[in-house]
């Protein structure tokens, strides 16, 4: 026994089903992807801290080497530390942040004594540290 069907599909309206539906799953895509997949990130505020620092555009960089012959670097020369505040005093007008950084050897109390004289003539001071490498 042969069974009919009632429905009589045309050539043209499966297409355009077809069709019809694919471009909806793609508008549902889309409009998807822009608001939730792509976003570049979670917005976090941190709570108020006396001691937080802002963040820093193009900072001043002091390197102190280690032990032995410890030396002071400023723009890639070496500056003695009654010269650095002349230096960084000239360098005002770029940036009122200095970082420090130093080889694990650096003599603290040259760390200190350089720290002081940047907070002294009044520039924010931020230490940089590194992990030690894990054997």
């Amino acid at each position: 026994m042969k069974l009919d069907s009632t429905v009589r599909l045309q050539g043209w309206v499966p297409v355009l089903a077809a069709s019809v539906t694919v471009v909806l799953l793609l508008v549902y895509f889309l409009l998807l992807s822009t608001t939730f997949l792509l976003q570049p990130g979670i917005a976090v505020e941190l709570p108020p801290s006396r001691f937080l620092l802002p963040a820093m555009q193009d900072p001043l960089v002091v390197a102190i080497t280690g032990d032995p012959g410890a030396a002071i670097y400023f723009e890639d020369r070496v500056v003695e530390p009654d010269h650095l505040v002349a230096r960084l005093e000239a360098r005002r007008t770029v940036s009122r942040q200095v970082v420090i950084t130093a080889d694990g050897n650096a003599p603290n109390a040259l760390v200190a004594k350089v720290t002081e004289l940047a907070l002294a003539n009044g520039f924010s001071v931020a230490l940089a540290a590194a992990r030690p490498p894990q054997p």
